[in-house]
């Protein structure tokens, strides 16, 4: 009787092994679908990544191109347009001249002999056939500049005075381009020109020592300061004035 418990329970051991088999094969399969799911989840994140850098490069390319392409555009327009440029450039630089000549001729006459020679000498330069367009430009801008600084700048010299029929040696002063003055070198006289009926005005005794302060400063013999003294022209209306050939430097 003890032979068929023992065959039983042999049986028994032999299939619970055998389950035990078939689990661990189980989870063994388990664990590497795990391992193959996390790999698989790893190269889908990786490529979610380089879908997005692809997608960001591609936006710049994109923008990049544009770019490119309208500087193209705006070349190709400037190629297609550069010889009606060109042929324009000649009228356009004896219009800048002529608004400069007429700027010169309206402007507080300080310098008059110098800047007038200057714009004589543009205009020879704008007419000779052997200067090239580059220059002919340079030239013209360097006048330009020059009477720009004008504006910003103030300066002395000894020149002479011209009223009437009679001439006499005075100290100028000039502030920028909206004062211009004199006074004599006994500094009993002097005077303020005005733009609005072309002439000189006679300054008083107190306004004459602010001359001589600002002569004074520009010839670094007294530190910098503020002037205050009547306009050589109204702020307003300046651009319509015209001044004559009162004074010369």
């Amino acid at each position: 009787m003890a032979l068929p418990a023992l065959a039983e329970a042999s049986s028994l051991r032999d299939e619970t092994a055998q389950q035990q088999q078939q689990q661990q094969a189980i989870q063994t399969r388990i664990d590497q679908a795990d391992d193959e799911t996390r790999e698989l989840l790893t190269r889908l994140r990786d490529a979610q990544s380089s879908a997005q850098r692809l997608e960001r490069y591609n936006d710049q390319f994109s923008s990049t191109l544009e770019e490119q392409q309208q500087r193209i555009d705006r070349q190709q327009h400037a190629l297609e347009t550069l010889d009606d440029t060109r042929d324009a450039l000649p009228d356009t630089l004896q219009d800048m001249l002529d608004r400069l000549r007429a700027l010169v001729e309206a402007d507080v006459p300080f310098h008059q002999t110098e800047r007038m020679a200057r714009l004589d000498g543009l205009e020879r330069t704008l007419a000779d056939p052997s200067v090239s367009e580059e220059q002919r430009m340079e030239q013209l801008l360097s006048v330009w500049r020059a009477e720009l600084d004008y504006g910003r700048s103030m300066d002395s010299w000894r020149g002479q005075l011209t009223q009437g029929d009679q001439q006499r040696d005075v100290q100028f002063l000039r502030m920028g381009r909206i004062g211009f003055y004199y006074l004599t070198p006994d500094g009993e006289q002097g005077g303020v020109w005005k733009n609005s009926d072309h002439q000189w005005h006679p300054l008083d005794s107190a306004q004459r020592t602010v001359i001589n302060r600002g002569i004074r400063i520009t010839n670094d013999q007294r530190a910098p300061e503020l002037l205050s003294l009547p306009l050589s022209i109204e702020l307003d209306n300046a651009s319509s004035e015209s001044a004559p050939q009162g004074a010369s430097s």
